[in-house]
């Protein structure tokens, strides 16, 4: 396959596995996806499920470069974090491989720490920061998802981030807890999901609010039909309800219709200075300009 790519980018979340062909400039010119997380993955089947999922294309000779948990504690290669502040380069300097795979190299994860003590991790995030173009010196990255990153990014370097655990407490809400119980669909009904976003806003009890889906569908102010989308506003709100600065720019990083959501409460809560990248995208630059600034 001649097509100018000059890397494999592999982004192993927790959930998924994508791997793809990057031209220079991370530019993806194929890609291909697998439900095999690392959250289900043995240490040992990170190689040959790599090998199942890119086949043919790791036999041209190209370096692999892996962001995410293929390098978390008891996965394939538990690559160390780098504390905050940190930037491209440093980045790029402590990339590792596995022992029997010198072929393949993993992006560190970065930590935050307050008075020399963990308070915070991620993996994959770092990399999309890195391969965004931030307008500005001074901006906040949002990566939405299971766990939600708030990500602080002052002249291209990560500074600071809080971790919201948003998409995690909705699924298990909606899965496990009576006032799940008979939720429909979510993305359904957004009046429903800007009612969410503005009491939450207004009110810290969190605990309290949830409470409130159960007593909104009782009292028929809300159609079953219409929790998982007031649920979801909630949550949000909350998370939106904790950012003290509400003037910086913002740049939201993930799926679509995920982005959406979030620039809608994003909007309700005053802030202004919003966009919108696309989340493989951001990966894929990452993962070469990590490349390409090692040493």
């Amino acid at each position: 396959m001649n097509d100018g790519a000059q890397l494999i980018g592999v982004d192993w979340g927790t959930s998924n596995l994508r791997v793809m062909r990057l031209a220079p400039g991370g530019d993806i010119l194929a890609a291909r996806s697998d439900p095999r997380g690392a959250g289900g993955l043995a240490a040992g089947a990170f190689p040959n499920v790599l090998a199942e999922v890119a086949q043919d294309w790791l036999s041209q000779g190209l370096p692999v470069l892996a962001c995410g948990m293929a390098g978390a504690r008891g996965k394939w290669q538990e690559v160390p974090y780098r504390p905050t502040p940190t930037s491209l380069a440093a980045l790029a300097a402590a990339v590792a491989s596995p022992p029997d795979r010198a072929d393949v190299m993993i992006v560190p994860g970065v930590s935050a720490l307050f008075e020399g003590c963990l308070i915070d991790v991620m993996r994959g995030e770092e990399t999309q920061v890195m391969g965004l173009d931030l307008d500005g010196d001074d901006h906040v990255v949002v990566a939405p998802g299971t766990h939600s990153k708030w990500i602080s990014v002052q002249g291209g370097a990560i500074t600071g981030f809080r971790t919201f655990l948003t998409g995690e407490l909705f699924a298990a809400i909606r899965t496990a807890t009576v006032i799940g119980a008979g939720m429909g669909e979510r993305d359904t009904d957004a009046a429903a999901f800007e009612a969410g976003v503005t009491r939450a806003l207004a009110d810290p009890a969190l605990t309290a609010l949830l409470f409130s889906v159960r007593v909104e569908t009782l009292a028929e102010r809300l159609p079953a039909a219409a929790a998982a989308d007031y649920l979801s506003g909630l949550l949000i709100g909350a998370e939106i309800a904790a950012q003290a600065d509400r003037t910086r720019a913002v740049t939201l990083v993930g799926a679509g219709t995920l982005n959406q959501r979030y620039a809608m409460a994003l909007s309700l809560a005053g802030f202004t200075k919003v966009h919108s990248a696309d989340g493989p995208g951001a990966t894929a630059r990452g993962l070469w300009r990590i490349h390409e600034a090692r040493p």
